[in-house]
């Protein structure tokens, strides 16, 4: 399982990863994308929700439609290696949707990349890859990547 945000870093990763797994390796790629926000989970008091129906409707149909480019991007790189490429919803951070999937899926390997970040900004805001090498109830891959 191939995690991508269409990235050069998601893609480097996944190229990486095939160069190093074995030919005939099933390869699944996933990202992850925001669920439609619940509007009415916000609203409160006579003030009402943050967003109209239509507005959540048109966040999550770009955010699905990103999801879907970051995947054909992916594919574009790795031709037909992919055997099968999905966009999974989650009202979860992105670290957390990936635990989840591979524990419901079990893959042999996870794979996502990972920028090169100071100390203070990976203090501030964590990092995906920090926290699925201690999450992650598979073996991950995690690739560095440098501009």
């Amino acid at each position: 399982m191939i995690a991508t945000d269409g990235t050069a870093t998601s893609i480097g990763a996944a190229r990486e990863a095939l160069r190093l797994l074995h030919p005939d390796a099933r390869i699944e790629l996933v990202t992850i994308v925001p669920a439609r926000t619940d509007v009415e989970a916000d609203a409160g008091g006579i003030e009402g929700p943050l967003l109209t129906p239509e507005e959540a409707d048109r966040e999550w149909e770009q955010a699905v439609a990103a999801g879907h480019h970051a995947l054909q991007r992916t594919i574009d790189e790795l031709a037909e290696r992919v055997a099968e490429a999905r966009v999974v919803e989650s009202d979860e951070s992105v670290d957390r949707a990936l635990v989840r999937l591979v524990e419901a899926e079990h893959p042999d390997l996870l794979v996502l990349g990972s920028n090169e970040r100071g100390w203070f900004d990976r203090l501030l805001h964590g990092a995906t890859d920090d926290r699925l090498l201690r999450h992650a109830p598979c073996p991950l891959l995690v690739v560095s990547h440098r501009e």
